[in-house]
């Protein structure tokens, strides 16, 4: 039996919640503690979760003796030091994208990810939709014939309100980029998992990015601040092979798509239909022929057990977990290993970079 701990309830989204119902599906796993900063949230969330055999800590340190692992869901800016501190506690470690605010604060953590013998993890989990798994399945065995260019979108709405107050995640001290890191993380991830076989790694990025809503009331004070990271950012890559990848990240509005189009045709993903593609075939010498059919990915592909939840965006927190407590069972590695975690972050940086130089970035890492 694996205890895991959880870090950070959230006062928004609270993404911990997707890790708790990840988590619950999974037999070896009892979650035996949670912290944040309010005890009053992790009682919350303890209730909320039915966590019967959950203590809601004091301290960090507290949780660190009552667990095997963590999962850390807390702001961007103090993901670096509580991952150090649990990996030098001997936990293994789960850690909520983006890694960090940039790359540089986050390479000595590899020293002791490496030295630890732990697992460790990033929380890429959007993989673990099984419409991308599908639409990897189609361009690994060549049914979209060679790629031509790949399109992607995500975000949200909520922020949109400007009622919604100074958040962590409108700050660059504690956030980093805005909707470019907390989006563009998982389109990164994606695009580069999708075709980065047959097209290469990416070796050049460009990015503008904008901030919508510039003042918003404080959460704890009176008076307004500054939003000083983007609201929207657009950007585009260029793979080794010179293959496109354009995205677009807002958290002033978007909706979660990926398009794919191909010598052989083109396959569509709709964030709202997680467990299926549209496909239109085209002729390699020609045009397109058909409609647009949408066909369900097949459940061989995703329906490894019975604990296997069919409710959109909580499938993809339980494969993450699951690969997450499978390894620490088994010793297998995992795919978005803190490596990966630097690998996009680095990328990240560049975005930044490019959004405020009005440069073109090469990228020379992989």
């Amino acid at each position: 039996m694996v205890r895991v701990g959880i870090v950070g309830a959230g006062n928004t989204i609270g993404i911990a919640g997707m890790h708790i119902q990840g988590y619950k599906r999974i037999p070896e796993v009892k979650i035996t503690a949670v912290y944040d900063i309010l005890r009053e949230r992790s009682q919350e969330y303890i209730h909320r979760f039915d966590l019967k055999d959950a203590k809601a800590c004091e301290s960090y340190e507290e949780l660190l003796g009552e667990v095997d692992a963590v999962s850390i869901c807390t702001p961007n800016a103090y993901h670096i030091e509580l991952t150090i501190q649990a990996l030098k506690a001997g936990k293994h470690v789960y850690c909520e994208k983006p890694f960090g605010n940039n790359a540089k604060e986050c390479e000595p953590v590899l020293r002791y990810a490496e030295s630890s013998g732990k697992v460790c993890m990033i929380g890429l989990c959007y993989r673990g939709i099984p419409a991308y798994m599908y639409m990897k399945k189609l361009i690994d065995e060549g049914e979209l014939g060679e790629i031509f260019y790949v399109r992607q979108s995500q975000g949200g709405n909520r922020i949109a309100n400007p009622e919604v107050k100074l958040e962590w995640r409108m700050q660059e001290e504690l956030s980093g980029p805005g909707a470019m890191a907390d989006f563009g993380s998982h389109m990164l991830d994606i695009g580069d998992m999708l075709i980065r076989d047959c097209a290469g790694p990416i070796r050049e990025v460009q990015c503008m990015s904008t901030i919508c809503i510039k003042e918003r009331k404080k959460i704890n004070g009176s008076g307004t601040g500054a939003v000083d990271n983007d609201d929207v950012a657009s950007f585009s890559a260029k793979t080794e092979k010179g293959v496109l990848l354009s995205y677009t990240a807002s958290r002033i509005g978007s909706k979660h798509t990926t398009e794919v189009y191909g010598s052989g045709g083109c396959a569509f993903f709709d964030g709202k239909e997680p467990f299926s593609l549209q496909i239109q075939k085209k002729d390699p010498d020609g045009g397109y022929t058909g409609d647009l059919e949408t066909v369900k990915v097949p459940e061989e592909l995703y329906m490894i057990n019975e604990n296997v939840p069919k409710q959109p965006f909580v499938i993809n927190f339980y494969f993450a977990m699951k690969e997450f407590i499978d390894a620490i069972e088994t010793g297998a590695p995992v795919v978005t290993d803190f490596s990966r975690g630097i690998y996009i972050q680095k990328l990240i940086d560049a975005l930044w970079e490019s959004s405020k130089t009005g440069n073109s970035i090469n990228i020379d890492f992989q």
